[in-house]
């Protein structure tokens, strides 16, 4: 503890100092809070670059840029808070932050220059109007410091041995989101006419929509679950995990682009399906067998979003007419993307156990203490 005290000797006031090494919970709470604003502002400025900016006039300075480049200036102004707190004399300014952080301060700058970049590249080039604005280096360039300012909490989380796992599957949410964003081309799921064109396995009629729906399922099922299952790493997955993180994610993209509110819903729903098979399957808390049942149940879970996000998808399309797909497509696409999240929880390998604060065994299904 810190003690204060006055010019009459008399103690004022004690304070916890802060860790050199660590970042507190508190500041890792404000990191997530910008960090949603940075996204907000991403989802905002697509929605105006969709239905409000006439693309064909637009410049780099309008409303839209300034609120999400807003989020970012006042994130980078608190992360480098974060480390002027812990200044140290004679330690270069990266060693002032927690270690945490200092992938965020590569983060930062891999961001400015992607945004230096993106007012140079639309003054040059026009301002992008459709996929090429996801593909343009200095938007690449943003995205690729997004991911690394986003995932703060995580580390941070896991660098503290945290007993609630909540902090980093609200960065794992914003990753997710952020990762539908960049993929939106191939998030096809508000998307129910797909199914319902006609496809003729003998004459290939209709085969580039298949094909391309079922691409899009198996980048879509990986975004979903590769973030949470890095999260696992370090924690049991807590009820309702993946019910928040794909629920946000279809919001924010429904509410930017697609304007189809039912897939928020199906996400979520999907994502309960995941929740409640990785309590129900992986439950075993005794002996050698906790292990083992921890494993199948993240397997299984894994398998059973996607799955079900699909299958989903595939119930309403049938509400709005016949599936154009025999069984074998649309019966292979529930599978296929199922399988890619279990494909993707048996890569992990020997993922280390899921420990909490005092080094014990977490457990398979709810968030240590």
């Amino acid at each position: 503890m810190t003690t204060l005290v006055g010019d009459d000797g008399r103690r004022l006031a004690s304070a916890a100092p802060i860790p050199p090494h660590q970042s507190t919970v508190s500041e890792d709470r404000i990191t997530l809070a910008l960090s949603a604003w940075v996204i907000g502002g991403m989802f905002l400025d697509g929605y105006a670059h969709a239905y409000v900016i006439d693309t064909a006039t637009e410049d780099f300075f309008t409303p839209w840029h300034g609120i999400f480049y807003a989020g970012f200036t006042v994130l980078a102004a608190w992360i480098g808070l974060v480390g002027y707190r812990r200044r140290r004399p004679g330690t270069s300014i990266l060693e002032w932050f927690p270690p945490a952080y200092r992938p965020a301060v590569v983060g930062l700058v891999v961001f400015a220059v992607g945004g230096v970049g993106d007012g140079i590249w639309h003054t040059i080039f026009g301002v992008e109007v459709g996929i090429d604005a996801l593909l343009s280096p200095t938007h690449l360039l943003l995205f690729a410091g997004s991911v690394l300012l986003l995932w703060t909490p995580v580390r941070a989380s896991a660098a503290r041995a945290d007993r609630s796992p909540w902090l980093a599957v609200g960065a794992a949410t914003l990753t997710i989101a952020l990762l539908v964003f960049l993929t939106q081309y191939l998030w096809l799921v508000p998307h129910p006419w797909y199914a319902r064109q006609f496809f003729d396995p003998n004459t290939g009629a209709g085969s580039d929509m298949v094909q391309l729906f079922l691409g899009s399922a198996m980048v879509s099922a990986a975004v979903l679950v590769g973030p949470l299952r890095l999260v696992a790493r370090h924690w049991a997955l807590p009820f309702g995990a993946a019910a928040v993180a794909w629920g946000v994610a279809a919001a924010l993209e429904a509410l930017a682009f697609s304007q189809e509110a039912w897939v928020v819903p199906v996400a979520v729903v999907a994502g309960l399906v995941h929740d409640v098979v990785l309590r129900a399957v992986g439950s075993s808390r005794v002996g050698a067998m906790a292990a083992a049942s921890s494993r199948v149940g993240a397997m299984a879970a894994a398998f059973a979003g996607p799955a079900a996000l699909f299958a989903l998808y595939l119930v309403v399309a049938r509400l709005d007419g016949p599936l154009g797909w025999p069984p074998e497509i649309w019966g292979g696409l529930v599978v296929m993307a199922g399988g890619v999240g279990l494909a993707i929880v048996l890569l992990e390998g020997s993922a280390p156990e899921p420990r909490d604060a005092v080094g014990q065994p977490a457990g398979p299904l709810s968030p240590p203490g």
